[in-house]
């Protein structure tokens, strides 16, 4: 049994940069092994494993065979001979391709270390044609590396464009394209994950949004420059209902998304009297869940920085607002009390914090 670290941690490292993750590839060993040695399985389709220490990925080194379309059509064979080489030349890109023994020499049978020294991402062999989720994984390399002047070679921009002229990624399942698309947005350039799916026509099957609206396009440059939460970011940059919700958006995105487009445009034309903001606040449900106010309030500020629309004062008495809600209002002893009594304290109290605020006074 030989244990090799592979793929990323190498990458980062002969970069100059800290891996996030270790990934190791097992040879010559079995399951049954490693289960003996105290790891843990987590992988179905082929055998992963943890370790029992620091509970790192160790994957059996596998071949790969193509039985069916999409990224999900294939066989694997993890069985003892299968060699470090055989496993390498699987992988994607030349970069990824390098791997280290425990002596610390590196095995790189694809020149990954020279593309990396040239700046290309290339990619390994002609079965990266097999698994069209590829496209997208690229993408999101550009994405992160392009901050170090890579750029994507243009064998591999032929190879791309031919899968999707192959109809192999109209199989693609959005889960995983989603984990691609969010990391993309993890990077500081997450417009350059669209400007190579432009490139290879696969932005036309699952981002034509972002081919069709600039608007779109300017936002991600835009605020990819400033220190927006990416959940915030993904909620505020325009796209439609039916991208949102059939992409796979997680609940919470998906409720930034509604709550912002909701009340935006009652926000902007808001007239700051105490009564219509406490109107608003109420259809916000601000008073009992002001998470949804403070998420509503970091939105509208990088949309309106984004448009250049004034509204920086109005802005501030809402945040006043939000961090006393946030503080818990006092509404003194409800009980042996009517509701419509109930009902009338509550808001002459909340007016009375709208109103102090309003007229700049420290509410008491």
């Amino acid at each position: 049994m030989k244990v090799y670290l592979v793929g990323g941690a190498i990458r980062d490292k002969l970069l100059g940069l800290t891996p996030k993750e270790k990934d190791w590839v097992v040879v010559n060993s079995n399951p049954s092994q490693l289960i003996e040695l105290g790891y843990k399985q987590v992988g179905k389709k082929f055998p992963v494993f943890l370790h029992p220490e620091t509970f790192e990925e160790y994957a059996l080194a596998r071949l790969e065979r193509k039985t069916n379309k999409g990224h999900k059509g294939f066989e694997f064979d993890t069985s003892e001979s299968v060699t470090l080489e055989q496993d390498l030349l699987r992988r994607d890109i030349t970069i990824n391709a390098i791997a280290q023994d425990d002596n610390g020499d590196l095995i790189d049978p694809h020149n990954g270390i020279t593309d990396l020294e040239n700046r290309i991402i290339r990619h390994v062999s002609d079965a990266f044609s097999e698994d069209p989720l590829r496209i997208f994984r690229v993408a999101r390399f550009y994405c992160v590396l392009s901050d170090y002047n890579f750029t994507i070679h243009e064998a591999t921009y032929e190879v791309m464009k031919n899968i999707v002229k192959s109809g192999e990624i109209e199989d693609l399942s959005r889960e995983r394209l989603w984990t691609e698309f969010s990391k993309a947005f993890n990077s500081k350039n997450p417009w350059k994950f669209f400007d190579v799916l432009i490139k290879t026509n696969a932005a036309e099957k699952y981002f034509p949004e972002v081919m069709s609206n600039d608007l779109i396009r300017k936002k991600i440059i835009y605020f990819s420059n400033t220190n927006i939460e990416k959940d915030i970011f993904l909620s505020i940059l325009g796209f439609s209902v039916d991208f949102i919700e059939s992409f796979g958006f997680p609940k919470k995105i998906i409720d930034l998304y509604f709550i912002f487009n909701e009340f935006i445009t009652k926000f902007i034309s808001l007239e700051m009297q105490d009564k219509s903001i406490l109107n608003f606040l109420n259809s916000l449900d601000a008073f009992r869940r002001p998470e949804r106010l403070k998420a509503f309030l970091i939105q509208s500020q990088y949309f309106l920085d984004f448009h250049k629309m004034k509204e920086g004062e109005k802005i501030n008495i809402f945040i006043k607002i939000n961090n006393i809600i946030e503080n818990k209002i006092d509404y003194g002893n409800l009980t042996n009390k009517n509701v419509e009594d109930i009902k009338r304290n509550i808001e002459n109290i909340n007016l009375n914090i709208i109103n102090s605020i309003l007229l700049n006074k420290k509410y008491q």
